[in-house]
């Protein structure tokens, strides 16, 4: 899209320019402009021809708008907690090239939209705690391994470890997950889908041998039975009817969000100050650790092993050293 917004802004500077200009200008080649050209004619309905004697394209009309990007101010907004939601990529070259993109949008909507990013700042911030920082060079390199369904290896280090160990793997997806990035990847030697913290890779190499992806490899299923990172499959998959009991303000944050697509809630109290919450998942790692973070606002009702679980963590944590 960027480069069509260029060949726009060229046209209607009234330039002229031909196939061979825009591809030199833009860095493409010729039958890359010519397809971009095609577009905006037969998909935009922009009024764009030729013209034979100055040889290059021009507008029959004037055109103060682009067709793709009748942003209103609501749109805009919406773009701007976009461009927040990437805050894990704050300080690297990738953030700038997609806060630079997300300029060149709001910049091909004149006429319509006149706030500036900064007076979005002044009105609007996201904060969030625990962001890991991103290695943009990792970050490209695995998207390159993805898009080529070429195999890597890395050395990871697992939280349990003393030291890395090195990995062999098919990668499949990068997802941020609870503001950190994680490569979802086929392991062979596991026979099985693994998820890898991008921080935690390193040595990372990627090989000339290519694979074929796992048939019906769907990122949101492999991770939407666990509660959060952790995910499970094979023998390590099984189901865990979750039921907790919240009250006063828990009751109230856990009932206006969103935690995993299987939660219900229900009322206990009519004015939604006690309530039970309710969810299907495969392990019970992560949702420990959310039951101990509401301290005694939350009481576990079920099932038996996740109230072991949280009884021994409160007995480690209360113990003497």
């Amino acid at each position: 899209m960027w480069r069509v917004l260029e060949i726009h802004k060229i046209i209607r500077a009234g330039r002229h320019p031909n196939c061979s200009t825009l591809a030199k200008e833009i860095e493409v080649t010729p039958k890359t402009i010519q397809r971009d050209i095609s577009f905006m004619r037969d998909q935009l309905e922009l009024p764009l021809e030729y013209h034979p004697i100055k040889r290059g394209y021009y507008y029959t009309q004037e055109v103060n708008e682009f067709p793709m990007l009748h942003l209103s101010r609501a749109h805009l907004v919406a773009l701007f907690l976009a461009r927040h939601a990437l805050e894990p990529l704050r300080g690297t070259r990738l953030e700038r090239m997609l806060a630079d993109s997300f300029s060149k949008i709001a910049g091909a909507c004149p006429g319509e939209v006149s706030i500036e990013w900064h007076e979005l700042d002044d009105a609007f911030s996201v904060k969030a705690s625990g962001v890991l920082p991103a290695d943009v060079t990792l970050f490209g390199d695995l998207l390159d391994a993805i898009r080529g369904t070429r195999e890597v290896s890395f050395d990871y280090h697992k939280l349990s470890a003393s030291k890395p160990e090195r990995r062999s793997v098919r990668p499949h997806h990068i997802g941020q997950i609870e503001h950190g990035w994680y490569l979802i990847a086929f392991d062979p030697g596991r026979d099985a889908m693994r998820t890898f913290a991008l921080q935690r890779i390193s040595n990372l190499e990627i090989h000339k041998a290519k694979f074929t992806r796992q048939a019906g490899f769907n990122a949101r299923d492999h991770l939407g039975g666990g509660f959060g990172v952790w995910s499970y499959s094979g023998e390590q998959r099984s189901k865990h009817e979750v039921h907790i009991r919240f009250e006063g303000y828990a009751a109230r944050i856990v009932t206006e969000r969103q935690w995993h697509p299987t939660q219900a809630i229900r009322k206990l109290k009519a004015d939604g100050s006690v309530i039970e919450f309710q969810a299907d998942l495969s392990g019970l790692e992560e949702i420990t650790r959310w039951v101990l973070s509401w301290g005694s606002k939350a009481k576990v009702l079920g099932p038996p092993e996740l109230k072991k679980r949280v009884e021994d963590e409160l007995a480690k944590m209360t113990a003497k050293p």
